[in-house]
């Protein structure tokens, strides 16, 4: 293999960055079934065996990216999850793939392999060609060798050769793309009469009665869970650090030698007002956004401010809000076009109109900070607590000894804190439940928080609870039982929930009357109608809400005609009548169609191939060798 890389080193280029090759191969290929390891078997997928080795090594590989991801995943969690069922799930699918592909003669040549292996950039040198000795340097830094990758690289290139070929009849033509388009770009409008609940609300009698059962029925909404109280000292750099035992001479040693800390990059504060139009907008569109910046100008012109003007004019939907405020920002942070513009401005200039990928600018600049260095006197505090809490750190381990050897003689918090530190003190949290932690530790894992919600009482974690740069011991103060609010405690909320429920029961009464008889094609005396804006499938309607059954019916029903029932919205029921479906303008799907045909041909490439992984699963021989495997 080797070989065939280095007989064409000079021909390959980029195509996929190596740590991504990486991931996915050990996450999504698995690791080799043929290993040294072969006594234990985890399955059988039609004859052919799941070794467990490969199995533990994908578990523990898989393990690892979950918890970088998520720290506080915790072992009933993955036991919930079923986490090694799911991994041994992923390699029963993985063997079936290949076992089809066998089937369909799909195999990777070895020429194949060497040219998509040539593509990655860690194999490559500066002139982005193929290294060999690169291939090896790399390889060996990820424990691996080059006969185990390129045989489950070539594993993914087969997968993904059985993919397309499995994929390629669920690939859709133009007319079909056209009509999904047509069908999901459509909008319609309607003409509605709404019935608010809160003009019933004056007809609702609360009795007492009435809040009692209401209440009884639904005491699981007033419970108030178990709670406690600790508390709590942080042993960490920043609470032992004894400013007092830094000296001016060192603060300002510091600062000369670590200058480079404090630089400050050039800065601008600035303002902008945008109007947006799309990179490839025609010229009716570009000319549209132009006639809004120009009226911009005219009235910056006028003598207006520029936070009023961008109030006025800016699509940018903060903008109008805060005057186009950008705050203070540096190079790096805007657009380029943007960046180059704002930083070329001296302070108090406009700009002239300035194009990005989000439309036209005007910028403002208020203000200008050279590039240089922080004065020492403005840093001098901060240096300090450097030193301080290093050197708080250097000891955090001893002292911590020391509390714990106070805490397992009985000895209090608040004396512990006096001893070890002059910062430290005694902090109490507020009430929190077992499955939240006190709010005043908001980095406590799940684990810890429920370790202090189980300490019994007036009783001091005998183990340091780790927290960021330190640790924590507690003290449980109170523990609360779980309890239900009184009556009279939630009674105005009782009140008010069954008003609303009840006033909202005549308004959908009284809409389904007056429906009744606009549908016999009666009409109804002074009855006004409003008319919504333009909306989407989706179900989201502008001055109203969201509701998916009226948005479907809507675009159902004949123009003309009442939608068949009244629909509840927070304000109340509305009536609705069918005025206009409007399909997208042809131009519309000229501009759009490959875009469309790419994202719909990969959807539907991807449904076809999850039903034929679905149909292969189903019918596959899986047998679980040791279940005992699996338990997390």
């Amino acid at each position: 293999m080797l070989e065939i890389l280095r007989q064409g080193a000079q021909s390959w280029g980029i195509k996929i960055l190596f740590g991504i090759i990486i991931a996915v191969f050990v996450l999504a290929f698995g690791m080799n079934r043929v290993q040294n390891d072969q006594t234990t078997v985890v399955a059988t997928v039609n004859d052919s065996p799941i070794l467990f080795k490969p199995f533990q090594e994908r578990v523990q590989r898989s393990l690892e990216l979950a918890r970088s991801q998520n720290p506080n995943l915790t072992a009933e969690i993955l036991a919930q999850m079923g986490f090694k069922r799911q991994i041994l799930e992923q390699m029963v699918i993985e063997e079936l793939m290949m076992q089809q592909a066998a089937k369909l003669g799909l195999t990777v040549s070895k020429e194949e392999l060497a040219k998509e292996i040539h593509l990655i950039p860690a194999f490559q040198n500066e002139s982005n060609v193929f290294d060999p000795g690169a291939y090896q340097n790399v390889l060996r830094a990820n424990n691996l060798t080059p006969g185990k990758f390129e045989s489950e690289y070539m594993r993914g290139m087969t997968m993904d050769k059985l993919r397309t070929y499995v994929g390629l009849p669920g690939r859709l033509g133009e007319d079909q793309a056209h009509d999904f388009y047509t069908y999901g770009r459509s909008t319609a409008v309607i003409s509605y009469m709404m019935y608010p609940w809160e003009s019933y609300q004056d007809q609702v009698n609360a009795t007492e009665e009435r809040i009692n059962e209401y209440y009884e029925a639904r005491k699981a909404n007033y419970a108030v869970p178990a709670r406690a109280k600790i508390a709590y000292l942080l042993l960490t750099p920043a609470t032992l650090a004894d400013l007092s035992l830094v000296s001016p001479e060192e603060t300002e040693k510091y600062y000369a030698e670590n200058k480079e800390q404090f630089k400050i990059e050039e800065q601008i504060r600035a303002r902008h007002l945008l109007v947006r139009v799309d990179e490839n907008a025609d010229d009716a569109a570009v000319e549209k956004a132009m006639q809004t910046i120009e009226a911009a100008q005219k009235d910056l012109a006028a003598g207006k401010s520029f936070a009023e003007v961008a109030a006025k004019y800016t699509e940018d939907p903060s903008g109008t809000q805060t005057g186009g405020e950008l705050g203070w920002f540096g190079r790096g942070r805007m657009v380029k076009p943007f960046e180059d513009a704002a930083f070329a401005l001296e302070k108090g200039a406009v700009s002239e109109p300035i194009r990005t990928q989000f439309g036209f600018h005007l910028i403002s600049v208020e203000d200008v900070k050279g590039a240089g260095y922080e004065d020492f006197e403005s840093v001098a505090a901060d240096i300090a607590n450097i030193i301080a809490e290093d050197r708080a750190a250097e000891t955090l381990q001893d002292r911590l000894d020391q509390a714990l050897e106070m805490v397992l003689v009985g000895e209090p918090l608040d004396a512990v804190a006096k001893a070890i530190g002059l910062k430290l003190e005694v902090r109490e949290s507020g009430y929190f439940a077992k499955n939240q932690g006190p709010r005043e530790l908001p980095g406590l894992s799940p684990e810890n928080a429920q370790a202090l919600f189980d300490l019994p009482l007036d009783i001091t974690t005998q183990s340091p609870l780790p927290i960021a740069d330190g640790y924590l011991l507690a003290t449980k103060l109170e523990q609360v039982s779980e309890s239900v609010k009184p009556l009279e405690e939630v009674k105005t909320e009782i009140v008010a929930a069954i008003t609303r429920e009840e006033a909202l029961k005549m308004a959908k009464t009284a809409a389904e009357k007056d429906l009744e008889a606009l549908l016999k094609g009666e009409s109804l005396a002074d009855a006004t109608l409003k008319e919504t804006e333009p909306f989407g499938r989706q179900g989201s309607i502008a001055g109203l809400g969201m509701n998916q059954l009226l948005a479907n019916k809507a675009f159902e029903t004949e123009a003309g005609s009442w939608l068949p029932e009244a629909y509840a919205f927070p304000e109340g029921y509305v009536l609705a009548r069918a005025d206009k479906v409007t399909p997208p303008a042809e131009e519309e799907w000229a501009a759009e169609k490959e875009l469309w045909l790419t994202s719909l041909n990969e959807r539907a490439e991807e449904q076809t191939v999850q039903a034929f992984v679905a149909d292969l699963r189903a019918k596959a021989d899986v047998r679980i060798a040791n279940p005992a495997l699996l338990e997390n």
